[in-house]
């Protein structure tokens, strides 16, 4: 296996340190296996003249799918910072466009929007990064999709919140006129009533099953991107604990 590769089914913590594969990566390990789709992190020491063997590597070259390019730099989706949008990601790329949105992702991490964060992402010896890992994951092909905080993030009241629009819309990059929602925190069945539940109301159930979940695990509230396919089928992209001043 190549060592610039950390796929999702790894067991092994030697191979998965966060200075490696980042903080977003990291994250995704956290979620329940069966809800996220296959995903590979290539990681941030992997030498340029390497990702195209490395990109080739994680990929069907016979497939028609098309992906998600993601950042994980080691601060990002932290416990007190996200750091959300600073690093650069790229979404629906083809296969033959991978290698190209991996090194535009990566070249991000010397962008002046990072230079402007200062020492926030200066590592233990002071140095600057000169790349992040980058995640590979399957658009999934959604009916729905967004984001649901399991605790309502502004004034920290005691329910969950979903934002939410039809196919693989802008609810996470805010690009989008979304549907919002409360959800009961204890009751699921309680006080549902809106068009999401009526279409999706068992998918619905899993994703706040699994946020509930993730909140126990990291001891505080989280906000997790989701989505539901036309089959029904519920997946979780990832998660982060919320850095606004609310606790469980």
């Amino acid at each position: 296996m190549n060592r610039y590769i950390v796929k999702h089914t790894e067991t092994m913590g030697v191979n998965k340190p966060r200075e490696r594969i980042g903080g977003k990566a990291d994250q995704l390990f956290n979620i329940t296996p069966q809800l996220i789709p296959y995903w590979s992190v290539i990681t941030a020491d992997c030498p340029d003249d390497k990702l195209e063997e490395v990109c080739w590597e994680i990929i069907n070259p016979k497939s028609t799918l098309r992906y998600a390019v993601r950042s994980s730099a080691v601060g990002e989706d932290g416990k007190d910072q996200s750091y959300a949008g600073i690093f650069e990601s790229k979404l629906n790329v083809p296969i033959t466009g991978i290698e190209l949105a991996v090194r535009e992702v990566r070249a991000s991490a010397i962008s002046d929007r990072v230079r402007e964060y200062g020492d926030h992402f200066k590592d233990e010896y002071g140095n600057e990064p000169s790349n992040v890992a980058v995640i590979v994951m399957p658009m999934v092909k959604a009916r729905y999709s967004g984001v649901l905080f399991s605790m309502e993030p502004v004034e920290g009241t005691d329910q969950m919140l979903v934002e939410w629009e039809e196919g693989v819309g802008g609810v996470v990059d805010g690009e989008s006129n979304s549907n919002m929602f409360f959800l009961n925190r204890e009751n699921f069945h309680e006080d549902r009533v809106n068009e999401l539940c009526l279409h999706a109301d068992a998918a619905l159930y899993i994703i706040w099953t699994e946020a509930k979940r993730l909140e126990k695990n990291y001891g505080r509230p989280v906000d997790i991107e989701w989505a539901i396919t036309e089959e029904g089928r519920p997946y979780v992209l990832q998660v982060r604990p919320i850095t606004a001043g609310v606790t469980v």
